[in-house]
């Protein structure tokens, strides 16, 4: 964080690191008007901390939260013998599909999905610069 001007200001790492977002994500909503950022010289991009902090809102009107709140204080009946017979066979079958999915591909585990769409949402970053 940097002081200019009297402001508070934060890069766009500190700014993804605050929000807990990828940077491609908040250099996607410089570009579509949602953060304001400011120039610094040529190549360093500011974005106030105030700016930042409007980003966060809640997610539904509080009305809504209450009623979804006062809808799950409801007990939820415990699963019946069968029903859980059947969930136990369903992770059962879960299981031998994974482990036959394993042996086809010679003992290797898939790579974990994040590494995908984290380098889809860069490059998907870079043709929008």
């Amino acid at each position: 964080m940097v002081t200019l001007l009297g402001a508070e200001y934060l890069t766009v790492r500190e700014a993804a690191a605050a929000l807990r977002v990828a940077e491609s994500t908040i250099r996607r909503w410089m570009a579509q008007g949602l953060l304001p950022a400011y120039r610094v010289g040529q190549r360093r991009v500011a974005i106030k901390r105030t700016d930042v902090a409007r980003l966060i809102a809640p997610a539904r009107r509080v009305t809504e939260m209450a009623d979804a709140t006062a809808d799950a204080a409801e007990p939820v009946p415990a699963p019946t013998a069968e029903e859980r017979a059947r969930g136990l066979a369903a992770m059962a079958e879960a299981r031998r599909l994974r482990e036959d999915l394993r042996n086809q591909r010679g003992g290797q585990l898939f790579p974990p999905s994040w590494e995908e769409l984290e380098a889809l949402r860069d490059e998907r970053s870079r043709q929008l610069e």
